[in-house]
């Protein structure tokens, strides 16, 4: 031991250096006493060869994580893993006698150096902190915080002049505002605890030693764990950790596809793989958070926590996720209304010096401030949480669950939709598809499962095919309260159910109880098929084999014409994308001696293993979810792209794209030649990409022919499969660098594995399955699909469109009054008497404006809102040129005209103040009744206008009242807002209130005539809605 290290430093060989594997001193461990030193030092030049030629070999493909835990465990004897972990290993590796692993004092040591076998949690932010956050961040808070310090500075700078009301109600609408998002977020992350809660973790057995040297097997808390821990793991265990398998069982399958999206169970093995073999495609490696589906196996831990690989990817998902686009696009806004805020109150502050009225400096800068205040939609900001909050919930009821308020918005501009195949397209569960059965003389039948009559066996051919299949399988079966339930590897638990459904499911477990298991060989990779001998009665033996059919086909006595008719059935299955196994029987008349069978394969069996009958072939895919191609249907209706990304073979990734509408439906198939950018790229598989990925520094830096391929790639590609994470999240930031001819895709992601985390991360909207989804996926993701189903995603889509739609409508409605409260304002330039007080502007603004706002949150969707392309937030801001005009320049021009009419129309004595110039000095006590008298009439017609606003932004293009698609009034809590809006009105100006405000009561006509306003600006609207006129402005 004391001459290894020596040994390596003596040699000096660059090769060693740059080997991954760390022969360090270790000190001289009571267990190394049991290895030779001849044995070692003999290793260690076998050890240097070996990395001699590793170095002369070019890996083809590259790690899509950097540097994995393990280092090159992978590849390394027993003897040579227990040397570099410090831990005791039984030559054969079982390690089911004697001492094995770690002593305690040892295993106490890793535990405090190493940590807990558990993944780091994501940080969560305080919650305090969380709602001051909320509360003072954001461009929109700020400004309106700045609005309230300065009507508090000039409460206390002159202290004659106080207006509490206005800081106060905008404070109260702020801290409410920020008080309902911040309720939201936290209801979203107890959700998630919850989730976390419901996966429970199982015991584990592990073998130890103690201080005298004795065995002690033990079950404990998976979080136990430490790096040299020796483990045992039976079917139906996930893995606790990354693992070296030293010991299982024949045909040991380990379910990987929360890693690599591969729907088919990987065999194990605990022979040493090859130096070019990846870590992550090793087969004597079973990974943190995979399950073992079939066998048992013995293992040594090799990372805990943080440093196991699905840690690894975890770890590096940790970073501060970007400003989504929904807050970005309230930032423009806010500085475009802060600099329309700032020209309005300084013409207003040049008004108020100008005008002939003699004003103090305290109401001057109060008009100005008032001015400021009313050009900012103090609504918006309940608005946008009110209206999300009320997608939260409403999407809650579909079963997604919103973790961040922002990604509803977002998720309603998505361009393109990248899912996951497995388990999120389909349901993640294996399943028979499709029966092949054979007739006699090579004829063949098709059976759909869905035809299949569930406990009618009327076919004997086909109930025969069944019982072979039940008595040689591995699955295990029983009945649990009235139920089957059938566990172990998903191909064998697909046929048994199956093969259930055809001979029921009592006397499927009545046939395998009857029958005893006199001999079997499992499935394995070498022979590709599993063979069962059962006993028919006490002389009688009866061999059943299940397989690859070109194996399978081999065991049996068909005529070239038969075998030529099945191989083109079995093609035909296997094009769909089909996993085909076939089924034989053959009896023995003749038994081994004394019925001793023995054999691992066709060479060394000591009973008949050929002139097998042929009985038929089961078809087995992971099928498409109900309901996901009329999802996709709606969502390419939506202007969506919807693209399959898949860890998956792209033979199977076709065939489930082409049934979900994803690939047109059949043509020719798809080949996969080498890489030509002239031809059809609709699907591409990992290798296509590997010349084309980016460096570091993004894909400004990719050659041409990368580019033009990229540039295709995001244009033509439907599937892309047998892709890594890394390709994953390549994806995602091609069609967000290269989408829309450059202007970039807004890209959704669904996933449910640890390989589709950093892509759920990269994405606009990252989306993860509930059920199936990992940990890792979930702390990704922004929005979680509790029932793991595509349409729950599409469901969230419609919402937040819905919800983007309202913000605009919202923000359409509350610019409406804008002009006409300034107009107003400077009428004293033109020589009027002042037709709007700044009391009455921020009784309009606060009052009512902001109230009506917010009901916009409930307005239900017009019925093209899924029927044309998404908003694109840099291309169409959702304060965009549209909005702009149709608020000022129309509706805002609208309302100014009605409210100048009214003022000089319905009322008295105000033309004979306008005729005569009457400076402010001369007013008499009738002639300042008069002023607050137009003021009032100015007040109403704008507060009527703004209904008529309300009901017209309510709809962009669908009349409200007129043809057979009239929309309506449905939305209730904008009637009762309208409603209060009109109430709150007559109350203030014909109450003591009226004295605070500026106002006068009215009589009869200058309170009827005003309502032309509102029925003016309903006909126009409708007139132009029914016409079409300016659908293609503001669509």
């Amino acid at each position: 031991i004391e001459a290894m290290p020596a040994i390596v430093d003596d040699r000096d060989d660059p090769l060693l250096r740059l080997a991954s594997v760390e022969l360090q001193p270790l000190g001289t461990p009571r267990f190394l006493r049991q290895l030779s030193s001849s044995s070692i030092e003999g290793a260690i030049p076998v050890e240097a060869q070996r990395i001699r030629q590793q170095s002369g070999l070019k890996l083809t493909r590259e790690l899509s994580i950097g540097s994995l835990p393990g280092g090159s465990l992978h590849t390394l004897s027993h003897s040579l893993v227990a040397l570099k972990l410090g831990t005791r290993i039984s030559e054969d590796g079982r390690c089911a006698q004697g001492p094995a692993g770690l002593a305690g004092d040892e295993v106490h040591m890793r535990a405090a150096r190493d940590g807990l076998n558990q993944l780091s949690p994501p940080v969560l932010e305080h919650p305090l902190k969380k709602l001051l956050r909320i509360t003072f961040a954001g461009l929109l808070n700020i400004l309106l915080w700045v609005c309230v310090f300065a009507e508090v500075f000039l409460m206390f700078c002159f202290p004659g002049e106080k207006d509490p009301v206005t800081p106060v109600i905008l404070s109260a609408v702020i801290l409410g505002s920020s008080v309902m998002q911040w309720v939201t977020e936290l209801e979203a992350e107890s959700s998630m605890e919850e989730l976390s809660r419901l996966q429970s973790r199982e015991r584990v057995r592990v073998v130890r030693v103690t201080g005298h040297e004795t065995r002690l097997e033990d079950d404990v808390q998976p979080e136990s764990l430490v790096v040299g821990d020796i483990i045992f793991l039976q079917a139906g265990q996930r893995v606790p950790a990354d693992v070296r398998i030293l010991h299982c069982s024949d045909g040991m399958e380990v379910d990987n596809s929360t890693l690599t999206g591969e729907s088919m169970p990987e065999q194990r093995s605990s022979k040493p793989d090859q130096e070019t073999t990846p870590l992550l495609e090793a087969h004597c490696i079973a990974f943190f958070g995979t399950s073992v589906v079939k066998g048992s196996a013995t293992c040594v831990v090799i990372a805990t926590g943080d440093r196991t690989f699905l840690g690894e990817i975890a770890g590096s998902l940790r970073m501060k996720s970007p400003k989504s686009s929904l807050e970005i696009q309230i930032d423009d806004f806010v500085h475009a209304v802060a600099f329309v805020g700032i020209a309005v109150a300084c013409f207003v502050l040049v008004a108020n010096l100008l005008s002939t009225r003699t004003r103090s400096t305290s109401v001057i800068l109060q008009n100005a401030a008032t001015a400021l205040f009313t050009q900012i939609p103090e609504g918006l900001l309940p608005t946008v949480t009110f209206s999300l909050m009320l997608a939260s919930r409403e999407m809650w009821r579909q079963q997604v669950l919103v973790k961040k308020l922002d990604a509803i918005e977002t998720l309603g501009c998505v361009s393109v939709f990248c899912s996951d195949k497995t388990g999120t397209l389909t349901t993640g569960v294996m399943a028979v598809q499709e029966l092949l059965i054979h007739r006699g003389s090579g004829h063949m039948d098709f059976l759909r499962m869905d035809n299949v009559i569930p406990d009618a066996p009327h076919d004997e051919l086909l109930c025969a095919l069944a019982e072979s299949a039940v008595l040689n399988n591995s699955a295990q079966a029983r009945m649990q309260q009235g139920c089957l339930e059938v566990s172990g590897s998903p191909t064998d638990a697909a046929i048994f159910q199956a093969s259930a459904k055809i001979l029921g499911e009592f006397q499927s477990l009545h046939s395998r109880e009857s029958h005893t298991t006199a001999f079997e060989i499992p499935f394995n990779s070498e022979n590709k098929w599993m063979l069962t001998v059962v006993a028919k009665g006490s002389s009688a033996f009866e061999v059943h084999v299940k397989g690859a059919p070109e194996q399978v086909l081999k065991l049996c006595h068909l005529s070239p014409e038969a075998m030529s008719e099945v191989e083109q059935k079995t093609k035909q299955l296997m094009d769909k994308g089909h996993r085909v196994l076939a089924a034989a029987r053959r009896r023995l008349e003749e038994a081994p001696a004394g019925n001793a069978f023995e054999g691992s394969n066709l060479q060394d069996c000591n009973f008949p293993t050929s002139d097998f009958d042929f009985l038929g072939c089961f078809a087995i895919e992971d099928p498409p979810r109900n309901g996901v191609r009329d999802s996709v249907k709606q969502a390419q209706a939506a202007g969506v792209r919807v693209v399959m990304i898949t860890g998956d073979h792209p033979d199977t990734a076709q065939a489930i794209a082409r049934r979900i509408g994803i690939l047109p439906l059949p043509g020719e198939h798809i080949a996969m030649p080498p890489l030509d950018l002239n031809r059809d790229l609709k699907v591409l598989v990992g290798s296509d990409l590997n010349k084309h990925l980016p460096p570091d520094s993004g894909f400004e830096d990719l050659d041409t022919e990368s580019t033009d391929f990229w540039q295709q790639a995001v244009v033509e590609t439907k599937v892309f499969a047998r892709v890594s994470p890394l390709h994953k999240q390549v994806i995602v930031r091609a069609y967000q660098h290269f989408g829309k001819r450059g202007l970039g895709d807004i890209v959704a992601m669904t996933g449910d594995g640890v390989n589709d985390a950093p892509a759920l991360k990269q994405a606009d909207v990252g989306i993860a399955m509930g059920i199936r989804g990992t940990e890792v996926a979930k702390d990704a993701a922004d929005i979680v699909l509790l029932d793991d189903n595509f349409a729950s995603a599409l469901c969230g889509m419609n919402q937040g469109r819905l919800s983007s739609a309202n913000l605009q409508k919202s923000i359409m409605y509350t610019l409406c009054s804008k002009l006409p409260q300034v107009f107003g304002s400077l009428m004293e330039l033109f020589g009027y008497p002042e037709a709007l007080s700044s009391a009455q502007v921020l009784l309009i603004d606060i009052g009512t404006d902001i109230w009506t706002a917010v009901a916009f949150a409930m307005q239900p969707g017009e019925l093209d809102l899924m029927s044309k392309m998404p908003r694109h937030p840099r291309q169409e801001k959702l304060v965009n040129r549209s909005i702009i005009l149709y608020s000022y320049c129309y509706m805002g021009l609208l309302q100014t005209a009605f409210c100048m009419l009214m003022y000089l129309v319905a009322t008295p004595g105000i033309s004979h103040l306008v005729s005569e110039n009457i400076e402010v000095q001369e007013y008499t006590a009738e002639d300042f009744a008069t002023e607050r008298r137009g003021m009032t009439v100015y007040y109403w017609t704008l507060v009527l206008g703004q209904v008529a606003a309300a009901l017209a932004t309510s709809t962009k293009l669908q009349p409200l009242f007129l043809g057979d698609n009239a929309y309506g009034v449905p939305n209730k809590l904008l009637t009762v807002m309208i409603w209060g809006e009109l109430l709150l009105s007559l109350v203030v100006m014909h109450s003591p209130l009226r004295f605070i405000f500026d106002m006068e009561p009215l009589s009869f006509w200058p309170l009827v005539l005003p309502s032309l306003a509102l029925f003016g600006i309903c006909a126009v609207e409708e007139t132009r809605k029914h016409f079409s006129i300016g659908r293609s402005f503001l669509k």
